[in-house]
Protein backbone atom coordinates (compact mmCIF):
# COMPACT_ATOMS: atom_id res chain seq x y z
CA UNK A 1 0.00 0.00 0.00
CA UNK A 2 1.22 3.50 -0.83
CA UNK A 3 1.69 5.48 2.40
CA UNK A 4 -0.93 8.12 3.13
CA UNK A 5 0.78 9.72 6.17
CA UNK A 6 4.44 10.35 6.94
CA UNK A 7 6.09 10.33 10.37
CA UNK A 8 9.59 11.70 10.97
CA UNK A 9 11.81 11.45 14.05
CA UNK A 10 13.24 14.76 15.28
CA UNK A 11 16.67 14.31 16.90
CA UNK A 12 18.99 12.43 14.54
CA UNK A 13 16.71 12.80 11.52
CA UNK A 14 15.01 16.17 10.99
CA UNK A 15 17.60 17.84 13.21
CA UNK A 16 21.02 17.01 14.53
CA UNK A 17 20.83 17.00 18.31
CA UNK A 18 23.72 18.63 20.22
CA UNK A 19 23.20 17.79 23.86
CA UNK A 20 26.42 19.50 24.91
CA UNK A 21 25.19 22.76 23.36
CA UNK A 22 22.11 22.71 25.58
CA UNK A 23 24.23 22.00 28.65
CA UNK A 24 26.64 24.81 27.85
CA UNK A 25 23.97 27.39 26.98
CA UNK A 26 21.88 26.61 30.04
CA UNK A 27 24.94 26.49 32.27
CA UNK A 28 26.10 29.87 31.00
CA UNK A 29 22.65 31.36 31.63
CA UNK A 30 22.66 30.01 35.19
CA UNK A 31 26.31 30.62 36.04
CA UNK A 32 26.94 26.89 36.39
CA UNK A 33 29.34 24.41 34.74
CA UNK A 34 27.83 22.17 32.08
CA UNK A 35 28.45 19.04 34.15
CA UNK A 36 26.23 20.40 36.91
CA UNK A 37 23.38 20.88 34.42
CA UNK A 38 23.97 17.32 33.21
CA UNK A 39 23.72 15.98 36.73
CA UNK A 40 20.58 17.89 37.64
CA UNK A 41 18.59 17.20 34.48
CA UNK A 42 19.91 14.07 32.80
CA UNK A 43 21.63 11.95 35.45
CA UNK A 44 18.72 12.59 37.82
CA UNK A 45 16.22 11.05 35.42
CA UNK A 46 14.25 14.28 35.06
CA UNK A 47 14.57 14.40 31.27
CA UNK A 48 13.25 10.84 30.94
CA UNK A 49 10.30 11.69 33.18
CA UNK A 50 9.52 14.84 31.23
CA UNK A 51 9.71 12.91 27.96
CA UNK A 52 6.99 10.63 29.30
CA UNK A 53 4.72 13.55 30.03
CA UNK A 54 5.43 14.07 33.74
CA UNK A 55 5.27 17.84 33.62
CA UNK A 56 3.82 20.63 31.49
CA UNK A 57 6.05 23.22 29.85
CA UNK A 58 5.43 25.47 32.84
CA UNK A 59 6.33 22.65 35.24
CA UNK A 60 9.59 22.03 33.38
CA UNK A 61 10.44 25.73 33.45
CA UNK A 62 9.74 25.95 37.18
CA UNK A 63 11.88 22.89 37.95
CA UNK A 64 14.79 24.23 35.92
CA UNK A 65 14.50 27.49 37.83
CA UNK A 66 14.43 25.67 41.15
CA UNK A 67 17.32 23.29 40.43
CA UNK A 68 19.60 25.52 38.39
CA UNK A 69 18.60 29.02 39.40
CA UNK A 70 17.56 30.06 35.91
CA UNK A 71 16.10 33.55 36.25
CA UNK A 72 15.43 34.46 32.61
CA UNK A 73 12.12 34.62 30.78
CA UNK A 74 10.13 31.70 29.42
CA UNK A 75 11.04 32.80 25.91
CA UNK A 76 14.75 32.78 26.74
CA UNK A 77 14.59 29.30 28.25
CA UNK A 78 12.63 27.92 25.31
CA UNK A 79 15.16 29.39 22.90
CA UNK A 80 17.98 27.71 24.84
CA UNK A 81 16.07 24.42 24.92
CA UNK A 82 15.50 24.49 21.17
CA UNK A 83 19.08 25.61 20.58
CA UNK A 84 20.30 22.05 20.97
CA UNK A 85 18.68 21.16 17.64
CA UNK A 86 20.24 21.95 14.26
CA UNK A 87 17.82 21.46 11.33
CA UNK A 88 19.14 19.36 8.45
CA UNK A 89 18.37 21.23 5.19
CA UNK A 90 18.45 18.02 3.12
CA UNK A 91 15.87 16.38 5.37
CA UNK A 92 13.63 19.44 5.39
CA UNK A 93 13.72 19.37 1.58
CA UNK A 94 12.78 15.70 1.65
CA UNK A 95 9.84 16.45 3.95
CA UNK A 96 8.69 19.05 1.43
CA UNK A 97 8.22 16.25 -1.11
CA UNK A 98 5.35 14.78 0.93
CA UNK A 99 3.70 17.97 2.20
CA UNK A 100 0.61 17.19 0.13
CA UNK A 101 0.06 14.39 2.67
CA UNK A 102 -0.40 14.58 6.46
CA UNK A 103 2.97 14.74 8.21
CA UNK A 104 3.95 14.24 11.83
CA UNK A 105 6.99 14.99 13.93
CA UNK A 106 7.14 11.80 16.02
CA UNK A 107 9.66 12.30 18.80
CA UNK A 108 10.60 11.38 22.35
CA UNK A 109 10.71 14.87 23.82
CA UNK A 110 9.25 17.06 26.53
CA UNK A 111 6.53 19.68 26.73
CA UNK A 112 9.01 22.55 26.93
CA UNK A 113 10.48 21.71 23.53
CA UNK A 114 7.00 21.34 22.04
CA UNK A 115 5.99 24.74 23.39
CA UNK A 116 9.16 26.37 22.11
CA UNK A 117 9.13 24.81 18.64
CA UNK A 118 7.09 27.46 16.76
CA UNK A 119 9.47 30.29 17.66
CA UNK A 120 12.66 28.33 18.34
CA UNK A 121 12.62 26.11 15.24
CA UNK A 122 10.07 27.74 12.89
CA UNK A 123 11.39 26.02 9.77
CA UNK A 124 10.75 22.66 11.44
CA UNK A 125 7.39 23.54 12.98
CA UNK A 126 6.00 24.82 9.67
CA UNK A 127 6.49 21.49 7.93
CA UNK A 128 4.45 19.24 10.24
CA UNK A 129 0.70 18.96 10.65
CA UNK A 130 0.96 16.96 13.87
CA UNK A 131 3.43 17.21 16.76
CA UNK A 132 3.36 13.68 18.14
CA UNK A 133 5.59 14.23 21.17
CA UNK A 134 6.04 11.48 23.73
CA UNK A 135 5.14 14.00 26.42
CA UNK A 136 1.67 14.21 24.85
CA UNK A 137 1.41 10.49 24.05
CA UNK A 138 2.51 9.39 27.53
CA UNK A 139 4.86 6.79 26.02
CA UNK A 140 8.20 6.73 24.23
CA UNK A 141 9.35 4.75 21.22
CA UNK A 142 9.60 1.84 20.66
CA UNK A 143 6.52 1.17 22.83
CA UNK A 144 3.44 0.13 20.87
CA UNK A 145 1.44 2.75 22.79
CA UNK A 146 3.61 5.51 21.33
CA UNK A 147 3.01 4.37 17.76
CA UNK A 148 -0.70 3.88 18.38
CA UNK A 149 -0.95 7.38 19.82
CA UNK A 150 0.90 9.00 16.93
CA UNK A 151 -1.19 7.18 14.35
CA UNK A 152 -4.31 8.16 16.26
CA UNK A 153 -3.35 11.82 16.05
CA UNK A 154 -3.07 11.40 12.28
CA UNK A 155 -6.26 9.35 11.97
CA UNK A 156 -4.34 6.62 10.15
CA UNK A 157 -3.69 2.91 10.38
CA UNK A 158 -0.21 1.39 10.54
CA UNK A 159 -0.55 0.14 6.97
CA UNK A 160 -1.12 3.71 5.77
CA UNK A 161 2.00 5.12 7.44
CA UNK A 162 5.64 5.72 6.55
CA UNK A 163 8.13 6.20 9.38
CA UNK A 164 11.82 7.12 9.51
CA UNK A 165 14.05 7.03 12.59
CA UNK A 166 17.77 6.82 13.34
CA UNK A 167 17.39 4.04 15.92
CA UNK A 168 17.16 0.45 14.75
CA UNK A 169 14.95 -0.59 17.68
CA UNK A 170 12.34 2.00 16.74
CA UNK A 171 12.41 1.04 13.06
CA UNK A 172 12.10 -2.64 13.93
CA UNK A 173 9.14 -1.99 16.23
CA UNK A 174 7.41 0.10 13.59
CA UNK A 175 7.90 -2.60 10.96
CA UNK A 176 6.48 -5.26 13.28
CA UNK A 177 3.40 -3.09 13.77
CA UNK A 178 2.88 -2.81 10.01
CA UNK A 179 4.31 0.62 9.19
CA UNK A 180 6.60 1.14 6.21
CA UNK A 181 9.69 1.94 8.26
CA UNK A 182 13.24 2.83 7.24
CA UNK A 183 16.45 3.52 9.13
CA UNK A 184 17.74 7.03 8.50
CA UNK A 185 20.93 7.03 6.43
CA UNK A 186 21.11 10.67 5.45
CA UNK A 187 18.96 13.24 3.71
CA UNK A 188 19.84 12.16 0.18
CA UNK A 189 18.90 8.53 0.86
CA UNK A 190 15.65 9.61 2.52
CA UNK A 191 14.77 11.75 -0.48
CA UNK A 192 15.33 8.80 -2.85
CA UNK A 193 13.14 6.57 -0.68
CA UNK A 194 10.30 9.09 -0.61
CA UNK A 195 10.53 9.67 -4.36
CA UNK A 196 10.24 5.94 -4.94
CA UNK A 197 7.23 5.67 -2.62
CA UNK A 198 5.47 8.58 -4.31
CA UNK A 199 6.08 7.07 -7.75
CA UNK A 200 4.24 3.86 -6.93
Amino acid sequence: MKPRVFLFDLGGVVCRFHRERRLELLGAACGLPAHRVEEELYASGLIRAWDRGQGSAEDVEAEIGRRLGFAGTSEELRRIWCGAFEPDPEVLAAVDLVRAHPTALFTDNDALLRAGLPDGLPEVHARFDVLAFSSVLGATKPAEEAFAGALGMLGATAAEAFFVDDREANVRAASELGLTAVLFEGGAALRRTLEQLLAR
